[in-house]
């Protein structure tokens, strides 16, 4: 499917979601965000589903914002209308039950650098660069990077890739923990990991999702949480399947049940 702004694919069990504007280096405007929620919110009820990869088209992953579409924003009401949408995107890749990887090959910058940290993994291509301009824009981060670049590398390195508006490679974004892997074409490395999934229980993927995604709130509550999303597995059909998998000495056939 291919919607403005963006293509759809599947590759296996991977969603491929590649932003599509190489005219804008993939920016995001109203259309865009609203179109890739869509997708994102449609793959929840796609049981067959193992995990999402956001790419990019051409030299960009995505830089960030569109600039002269958002110019015609006229009033705090528009601003609000649109980068709130914004906003709620990135939860929604965070809350997303499904792993979302970000194959970050060429620029990831200002909004492209967030929508990045929003996702679960993130995997850089040699000739990636990261980057915060914002400030030499005049304003901040408006998708709640500010939060999400300081729960990463920390306050102080935070502070200081806003105020310089340094642009890592792919290497220094990975020793600062920006990213997780560096491989020669991230798309590539991305469909990788998405076929290593196969392996894996559909329902196990989700849970352990779902529970890592709990650690921000108190040790006990997290603890409780994943004891439950454990419990829950244990009594699957799948888990019964490795089981015998197991003893018969086969590989499992899974069903997501």
């Amino acid at each position: 499917m291919t919607e403005p702004g963006l293509r759809e694919e599947r590759a296996g069990g991977a969603l491929l979601l590649t932003l599509d504007r190489p005219a804008a280096g993939n920016a995001l405007d109203e259309a865009t965000i609203l179109a890739l929620r869509a997708r994102l919110d449609h793959a929840v009820r796609d049981e067959t589903l193992n995990c999402v990869i956001l790419c990019g088209t051409g030299r960009f992953f995505c830089a960030g914002g569109d600039l002269k579409a958002y110019r015609a924003l006229e009033d705090a009401a528009a601003l609000e209308r649109v980068f709130g949408a914004a906003r709620a995107l990135l939860d929604a890749i965070e809350a997303h039950p499904l792993p979302v990887i970000a194959a970050i090959d060429g620029y990831a910058l200002g909004g492209g650098a967030e929508l990045a940290l929003a996702c679960d993994l993130r995997v850089a291509g040699a000739g990636a660069v990261l980057g915060f301009p914002q400030l030499r824009l005049g304003i901040i981060p408006g998708w709640d990077g500010t939060e999400r670049l300081a729960a990463r590398v920390g306050r102080g390195t935070a502070m200081r890739l806003l105020l310089t508006g340094e642009r890592l490679t792919a290497e220094a974004a990975q020793a600062m923990g920006l990213v997780e892997l560096v491989a020669g074409n991230a798309r590539e490395a991305a469909l990788r990991l998405a076929a290593g999934l196969e392996a894996a229980a559909p329902l196990a993927i989700r849970g352990a999702k779902q529970a890592l995604s709990a650690l921000d709130l108190p040790r006990a509550e997290a603890r409780k949480l994943a004891a439950e999303v454990f419990a829950r597995l244990w009594f699957t059909e799948d888990h019964r399947e490795a089981e015998r998998a197991f003893a018969e000495k086969r590989e499992a056939v899974f069903h997501g049940r």
